[in-house]
C-alpha cells in the first residue's frame, strides 16, 4: 500500500506531461539550447571539377601561412610571382607530330600542360584510343603517318607511343598468329620497321616512347616484351627510344599508383584502372620525354645550320678557268671584255691573347725531391723578435695592460 501511495503521484505527473505536450512550443534545429549539446561537423569541402583542368604542381615559392600578424610588415611573406613567358609566332615554333593510342593522348596532354613546352613547341596530336599496330583494319597507322608527314613537311620530330592494345592475334592470310609467339613477334617487328622507315624517308627524327609498368603482372610482362622488341629495332635504326617502365615503378620494379611528381611531392600518378595516368602522371611522363625530344630537335637544327654555312666553291680566278667552266654551247666573250677575279684570301688565323706576366712566376711542372728539400737552407730571419722566438725560444716582452702581462704581481 505504501508503494502504491507513492506511485500514484508519479503516474499523474506522467499523464499531465502527455496531455500538455502538444501545447508546448517546438524548438527549432538551430536553437542555441539544441546546438549547445550537439556536435556538428562541417561538411568536407570539395573543389568543383572544372572541365579540361590540367595538373599544376605546387610551386616552391607559394605564399606561406602567416605565423604572426606583423609578418607582412616585416617582409616575411613572399609576394606572388608571375612569370610572363614570351608567345612566339605560330610559324617559328618547331612542329611535333604525336601519334598513338590513349597513352599517346596522355603524353600530349602532359606536354600541353607544361607552359615551357607549350611556348616552345607546336604539338599536332593524332591519337586513337583503341588502336595499335596489330589491327590495321581498325586503324592504319602507316597510312595516317604518311598523310601527316605530307601535310606537315616541315615537322621537327615524330612522337609515338603505342602498343597497349596490341596483345591480339595477327591475321596472316588464312592463319591467325598467336599473340607474343615467335611468328607473331616477327610480324610485329616488321610493322615497327614500317613506321621507322616512313619517318626516315621523310627525314624527320623519330622518338618512340616505351610503355610503363602496369598493375596486372601479366600485362606488365607483355609490355616489357614489346618494349624490348621496339627498343632493339629503334636503336638499330639510329632513332631514339625513351624508357618509362622503371620511371613509374617502385624500388622492386613493381607497380605503384603513387610516387614523386615533377617537383618531388608524393602524389597519385596512375588511374584507378592501373593503366592510364592522372594529370600529375601525364606531367611526369612529359617530363621524361621532353629532354630527348629537345636533343633530337637541336641536332636537326645544327645539321641544317652546318649545311647553310658550308663553304662555297671558289670562283675561277683566270680567264682560262672561266672559259673551261662554261657549259657546252655557250660562246665566251672577247678577251678584252673578260676580267680577272682575284682568288679569295684566307682569313688570318685567330690571334690568341696572351695573359700579362704579373708578379712572381713559378713553374708548376718542376718537382723537387725530398733530398733537395732537406738540404736547402732557409733564409735568415731579419726580425729580431721572430728570430728570438723561433731560434732561441724566447717569448717577446708583454705589453702593458695585455692579458699576458703578469708583471703587476
Amino acid at each position: 500500500m505504501i508503494r502504491l501511495k507513492h506511485a500514484i503521484p508519479r503516474l499523474l505527473l506522467a499523464w499531465a506531461c502527455l496531455v500538455l505536450a502538444p501545447a508546448l512550443p517546438l524548438r527549432a534545429e538551430g536553437d542555441s539550447s539544441v546546438q549547445s549539446w550537439r556536435i556538428i561537423q562541417a561538411a568536407p569541402r570539395v573543389a568543383p571539377a572544372q572541365p579540361g583542368q590540367t595538373y599544376r604542381a605546387r610551386r616552391r615559392y607559394d605564399t606561406p601561412r602567416n605565423l604572426y600578424p606583423d609578418d607582412a610588415t616585416l617582409g616575411l611573406v613572399l609576394p606572388e610571382i608571375t612569370v610572363a613567358l614570351p608567345d612566339p609566332a605560330e610559324g617559328t615554333r618547331p612542329r611535333i607530330l604525336v601519334i598513338g593510342d590513349s597513352m599517346a593522348d596522355a603524353l600530349a596532354a602532359g606536354m600541353n600542360a607544361d607552359p615551357a613546352i607549350k611556348a616552345d613547341l607546336a604539338l599536332f596530336p593524332k591519337t586513337v584510343s583503341s588502336s595499335g599496330l596489330v589491327r590495321e583494319d581498325y586503324h592504319d597507322w602507316p597510312k595516317t603517318l604518311r598523310e601527316m608527314v605530307s601535310a606537315t613537311p616541315d615537322a621537327a620530330a615524330i612522337l609515338i607511343m603505342i602498343g597497349l592494345n596490341d596483345r591480339q592475334a595477327i591475321r596472316s592470310g588464312e592463319t591467325s598468329l598467336e599473340p607474343l609467339g615467335e611468328a607473331w613477334l616477327e610480324a610485329y617487328r616488321q610493322r615497327v620497321d614500317t613506321i621507322i622507315r616512313l619517318a626516315q624517308e621523310a627525314r624527320v627524327p623519330l622518338v618512340w616512347v616505351g610503355l610503363p609498368v602496369m598493375r596486372s603482372p601479366r600485362l606488365s610482362q607483355d609490355m616489357a616484351t614489346l618494349n624490348a622488341l621496339i627498343r632493339d629495332r629503334v636503336t638499330q635504326a639510329g632513332e631514339t627510344f625513351v624508357e618509362t617502365y622503371e620511371s613509374f615503378a617502385d624500388g622492386s620494379s613493381g607497380f605503384t599508383a603513387t610516387g614523386p611528381d615533377v617537383i618531388g611531392d608524393i602524389v597519385r600518378l596512375r588511374g584507378p584502372d592501373g593503366i592510364h595516368f592522372t594529370p600529375a602522371g601525364q606531367r611526369k611522363l612529359a617530363f621524361f620525354v621532353e629532354k630527348p625530344l629537345r636533343l633530337r630537335i637541336q641536332d636537326r637544327l645544327n645539321a641544317a645550320a652546318a649545311q647553310v654555312t658550308a663553304p662555297l666553291a671558289a670562283p675561277p680566278s683566270t680567264p682560262g678557268e672561266a672559259i673551261a667552266s662554261l657549259p657546252a654551247g655557250i660562246v665566251p666573250p672577247p678577251a678584252e671584255r673578260m676580267i680577272t677575279i682575284p682568288a679569295p684570301v684566307a682569313a688570318p688565323p685567330a690571334v690568341i691573347r696572351q695573359r700579362p706576366e704579373i708578379g712572381e712566376i713559378r713553374p708548376l711542372l718542376v718537382q723537387n725531391s725530398a733530398s733537395s728539400l732537406a738540404a736547402s737552407q732557409a733564409p735568415a730571419i731579419a726580425d729580431p723578435v721572430t728570430r728570438d722566438l723561433f731560434d732561441r725560444g724566447l717569448a717577446p716582452e708583454p705589453r702593458t695592460g695585455r692579458a699576458d702581462d703578469f708583471r703587476w704581481r
